[in-house]
């Protein structure tokens, strides 16, 4: 994925947290207390409402962050039916909630049916419209796009769930399908890459059942479950889809078939015991995976240089893909002041059987054969961490964690009759220091202080942790109708590995501050800054050439700030008016490049090669979004609202996905 895409989806993703939304309306409605209905009490709420929105730029930018539309639908819903007495006939407690229901992208609905000492049963469902243009890459012009729905229910029944010995039975789904946009490259590694066009069709479904027991103050838990995945996504392109009077390859006819299925049946077990100076609790999880896959791929065109291509593709593979994960927890409490814990994990996970890659180009008569055979990660860690109230207004914490994990892996390679087995080892061990102190000075105001230090000998891969530290700080003030934060934050790493090296830089600060001066008046704000620098190494084609020993420098400054207002107008009326404004100022390049990406202090240009990787080493960019809500309280039991927000999405550097959005609502939020 283009480096460039990472960071838009991490800023959409930071300002989505720190955005709300215009619609529903929280104010409330109807009797606090709720209405009787026979021996029941019942609360409700609901809003039914229509939305509009207007817009300009980006459509496809615009639904990946936000994708509200026009239209009716129930914004929001609230019941609740208990029983007065706890002895209803057929049931003692019915909760249910709805948000975005009919047309909202993002809908979702639970539902908790209950009878005291007898059942339960909970429900969740999620429906996501998902529609992502940012894999697109190459200024939003490349082939990659996911235009897909994806829905999740969660079923889960509990029977004698006040007593000592109850069981489960539970259901799980997932189904993601939709169109997208792929590619894949032809005939060689400098070919051209044509466009897949995709009908995805994923689907998981999850069956569980399960027992807990209570004897002597111990805590017994096992589940058995089957969780099964499939996916048939059909791939097309069509003759000559991504040529160029420019084009090296030509593509003349294409086709693909991918089919994956696995079932994963597993034993999950817990203990738990709790004593008056000790605890402890162990938890098991074992799962026997299983995985088979094929790929039959058949591309006839013309290569470079105008020769006839016609290449035959054949993957499949069966294997075990065996899982087990155990953890135990002691815990001592030798005095009121003081508390330690241990915690020790192993996991180890493998991937066991024959899979194969087989090319044969029909042009050169030639065969490339990849076969893989094993994989196996083992990981042991262990941690031990002490708590020490030395007064009423001082604490210390602090901590040793160690782990070692193992990775070893067995391949085959074939290639024009050279037969290579490739068996290889890797082994990282981590050790880490934690400290803390806590400080309460006075009453209204909390200090907390605390860091950590880690060394690794061999990792993995160059952007993993070895030599890394992190401090950070927070300060928490409250007193009567104020309310008052501030923290920071730094994690540097620095790594070096075979193959590369990489270093990285982050620091984070932030304040959020809540004031209700008057019962109808409350102020909230926030801001927060995320700095972050990596330096790594880089090796790619330009000007078919292969150009090695460069290095990338990546610099981000990410400033994010809310502010929000309410107002309750002689209790008739409720005003709330809010900006939200997330900006990148970058590194201050602004897209043109004056000074080397090895080393900015210094004045040595740009090569070609290096420039274009200029845009994905800043990312200035700019998301706002005002908004405002007025709620009018009619009766008790009846509210009219409407909403306004406004969504401002701007680049500095690909300003095709620039958009802008006026959105809003009105609706009548009721309770019967």
């Amino acid at each position: 994925m283009h480096a460039r895409t990472v960071v838009a989806a991490l800023l959409l993703i930071e300002a989505g947290l720190a955005q709300p939304t215009v619609a529903p309306t929280p104010e409330p409605v109807g009797s606090p207390r709720g209405d009787t209905w026979s021996d029941y009490n019942i609360v409700n709420s609901f809003e039914t409402g229509y939305r509009f929105r207007t817009f300009g730029g980006s459509f496809d930018q615009y639904r990946s962050t936000v994708n509200y539309g026009d239209g009716i639908r129930l914004l929001s819903s609230f019941l609740t039916i208990n029983s007065k007495d706890g002895h209803g006939k057929l049931f003692d407690e019915i909760v249910l909630t709805t948000q975005g229901l009919g047309n909202d992208p993002y809908q979702s609905a639970t539902l908790r049916v209950q009878k005291n000492g007898l059942y339960r049963y909970d429900m969740l469902w999620r429906l996501n419209d998902y529609y992502n243009p940012g894999l697109q890459t190459g200024g939003a012009t490349g082939y990659h796009l996911l235009d897909t729905e994806y829905t999740t229910q969660d079923h889960d029944f509990t029977l004698f769930p006040q007593s000592n010995v109850k069981f489960f039975l539970g259901y799980s789904r997932g189904n993601q399908n939709g169109p997208a946009l792929s590619s894949t490259q032809l005939f060689d590694s400098r070919g051209n890459e044509f466009p897949l066009f995709e009908n995805v069709r994923r689907l998981r479904n999850e069956y569980r059942v399960g027992n807990e027991v209570k004897f002597f103050g111990v805590r017994l838990t096992w589940m058995r479950g089957w969780e099964d995945f499939k996916e048939d996504t059909g791939y097309v392109s069509g003759p000559n889809s991504g040529d160029t009077p420019s084009s090296t390859t030509h593509l003349i006819s294409f086709q693909r078939r991918e089919p994956y299925h696995g079932t994963s049946p597993y034993w999950r077990a817990g203990l738990f015991m709790e004593r008056k100076y000790f605890s402890a609790n162990g938890r098991f999880t074992y799962t026997s995976g299983r995985r088979a896959f094929a790929l039959d791929e058949t591309a006839l065109g013309t290569g470079r240089f105008g020769v006839t291509s016609n290449r035959q593709v054949v993957t499949s593979g069966i294997a075990q893909r065996p899982s087990l994960t155990g953890n135990l927890t002691l815990s001592f409490f030798p005095t009121s002041k003081l508390s330690i814990v241990n915690h020790t994990a192993v996991n180890n996970l493998r991937i066991d059987g024959d899979s194969t890659f087989a090319q044969f180009d029909n042009a050169t008569q030639s065969v490339s054969y990849l076969r893989f055979e094993f994989l196996g990660i083992r990981t042991v860690a262990n941690e031990t961490d002490a708590n020490f109230q030395a007064a009423r207004w001082l604490s210390f914490y602090g901590g040793y964690h160690y782990s070692d994990r193992l990775i070893r892996s067995i391949e085959q390679i074939n290639v024009q009759g050279n037969i290579l087995n490739v068996p290889s080892e890797q082994s990282n061990r981590l050790n880490s220091g934690i400290f803390g102190i806590r400080l309460k000075p006075a009453r209204p105001l909390t200090i907390l202080v605390n860091g950590e230090v880690g060394r690794a000998d061999h990792p993995l891969s160059p952007i993993a942790d070895r030599n890394y530290q992190a401090v950070s700080a927070r300060v928490l003030y409250k007193l009567k109708n104020f309310q008052f934060s501030a923290s920071t934050q730094a994690n540097y790493n620095a790594n070096s590995v075979s193959l590369s090296t990489y270093e990285s830089h982050a620091r984070n600060h932030g304040v959020n501050g809540s004031w209700t001066p008057r019962n109808w008046f409350s102020l909230d704000a926030g801001y927060s800054k995320l700095h972050l620098d990596t330096v790594g190494g880089i090796a790619y084609f330009a000007s078919n050439q292969f150009i090695q020993g460069a290095q990338s420098l990546y610099i981000s400054n990410l400033h994010a700030a809310t502010l929000t207002a309410r107002f309750d107008i002689r209790k008739r009326a409720d005003v709330f008016v809010g900006y939200s404004h997330t900006q990148d100022t970058g590194d201050g390049r602004g897209g043109m490049p004056a000074c080397n990406v090895c080393d900015p202090t210094s004045a040595a240009p740009f090569t070609p090669q290096q420039f274009v990787f200029t845009p994905a080493q800043t990312f200035p960019l700019t998301f706002r979004s005002p908004m405002a809500r007025f709620s009018l309280r009619i009766t008790e039991k009846i509210r009219w609202n409407v909403g306004y927000q406004y969504y401002g999405y701007n680049e500095q550097l690909f300003n095709r996905l620039n958009y802008r959005a006026h959105t809003g609502y009105s609706s009548v939020l009721w309770s019967f």
